[in-house]
């Protein structure tokens, strides 16, 4: 019961991976023209003196203790960075518990901004907001760590293995620039599944996204452990804040972010959170 558990639960946090698609090139940014005047603590939120953050499941890196409200995880710091220089104080952000399908179609949001690992598309763009991206992600390769991979160091390695990938997403896309024909993908729905595929020795590797990886071979899936990132194969996937389409909001979170980035905030975040700077490129 407990492995059951935990193989529901991994698969459950982990298709966030969903949030990841190959529908078209990362662009994001402003996109109003009238945006609100940037008062700090006195934007048109839906409720006066308060922002209010949509996100789905949190899990780490993203929210650490499944608890967005901790400050902690990379998603969750960032929001009150962002809220900071928006003029709230860690009491004005209230949370609001969405599913991915509400932050992404063209409906009357019921948060200012959400959280939610989510990529910027053109396709997404005509539904919704984004802010300016604040991550660039990078597909991992996570293998058993006691299995024949373990020591691959190179794509050509790989060549001829079973590979999981998450099915019609970004995994997907990378993994067939990456090797072509040279070997099998398998398509899950999400990468728990393709992770307990991985755990069950029905495939020898799983592409996923980097940071994502590195947290599910140290929390979920231990024994595992991630070799390398994919080169990107053209595609460039980067997340933003999820506004309503014409948010006046829109370019003040984006200016917010911009100045995080400048300042060095996001890149001290991103170091303190994602641990994933470090992990090699495949060649």
């Amino acid at each position: 019961m407990r492995l059951t558990r935990v193989l529901a639960a991994a698969s459950l946090l982990l298709v966030a991976t969903a949030c990841s698609t190959s529908d078209g090139d990362a662009g994001g940014g402003p996109s109003t023209d009238g945006a609100a005047t940037c008062e700090p603590g006195a934007l048109p939120t839906l409720t006066d003196g308060t922002l209010t953050v949509g996100t789905s499941v949190p899990y780490e890196p993203w929210y650490v203790g499944e608890d967005p409200t901790s400050g902690e995880g990379f998603e969750s710091a960032l929001v009150y960075a962002v809220a900071a220089e928006l003029g709230y104080e860690h009491d004005d952000v209230a949370w609001e518990q969405v599913t991915f399908e509400q932050i992404v179609s063209p409906s009357e949001k019921p948060f200012d901004l959400a959280a939610y690992q989510t990529s910027i598309t053109p396709e997404r763009e005509q539904a919704v907001d984004f802010s300016s991206p604040y991550l660039t992600t990078r597909q991992g390769v996570v293998v058993a760590g006691d299995g024949d991979l373990a020591d691959a160091a190179s794509l050509a390695d790989l060549e001829g293995a079973r590979i999981g990938v998450t099915a019609s997403q970004t995994s997907l896309t990378v993994a067939e620039a990456a090797w072509g024909d040279a070997v099998e993908l398998v398509p899950y729905d999400d990468a728990g599944l393709a992770m307990q595929a991985l755990s069950n020795d029905q495939v020898q590797a799983v592409v996923m996204d980097v940071d994502q990886a590195v947290a599910a071979t140290t929390v979920y899936f231990p024994g595992t452990q991630v070799i390398g990132t994919l080169p990107d194969g053209g595609v460039v996937e980067q997340l933003g804040f999820v506004l309503d389409l014409d948010s006046p909001l829109t370019d003040c979170v984006s200016a917010a972010v911009d100045a995080l980035e400048e300042d060095g905030t996001l890149a001290e975040l991103r170091t303190e959170w994602l641990r994933s700077d470090d992990i090699p490129e495949l060649g």
